[in-house]
């Protein structure tokens, strides 16, 4: 039963889970750290410049790679499990234009105050000052 939940809910993250899969083939990983649920695999890379969740793939610069960071990728990837195929949409697009462009579209807000963001800090159980 739980081989079969584990491949619904892959099928359910389909296309973040395929891009997170091409990430994971094109860094090679510092370290593979092992995640709570033992579903989410996460990797630490010197090639990722930031941090990117997709479905059951996480990758963190190694030089980032803070208990806070982890939580934080860990709130995005319960974004992808409650949303499923909008996930990209709603999260993945929005988050890669605001970690581009928010310092432009909205100068001296915090990168965790985007929406995208601050659930994703409120998912993980990180709390910013």
């Amino acid at each position: 039963m739980k081989t079969v939940a584990g491949i619904l809910l892959y099928i359910w993250q389909l296309p973040q889970n395929l891009l997170g899969l091409l990430v994971v083939l094109f860094t090679r990983p510092a370290a593979v750290i092992p995640s709570d649920d033992g579903y989410v695999v996460v990797r630490s890379s010197y090639r990722m410049r930031g941090g990117i969740s997709l479905g059951r793939y996480v990758i963190i610069n190694a030089r980032q790679c803070t208990a806070d960071t982890i939580r934080h990728e860990l709130g995005h990837c319960r974004q992808s499990r409650m949303l499923g195929w909008l996930y990209l949409i709603v999260i993945g697009l929005p988050s890669v234009l605001w970690a581009w462009l928010g310092d432009r579209i909205a100068p001296g807000k915090s990168y965790y105050w985007f929406y995208t963001e601050r659930w994703a800090d409120r998912l993980g159980g990180v709390e910013r000052k």
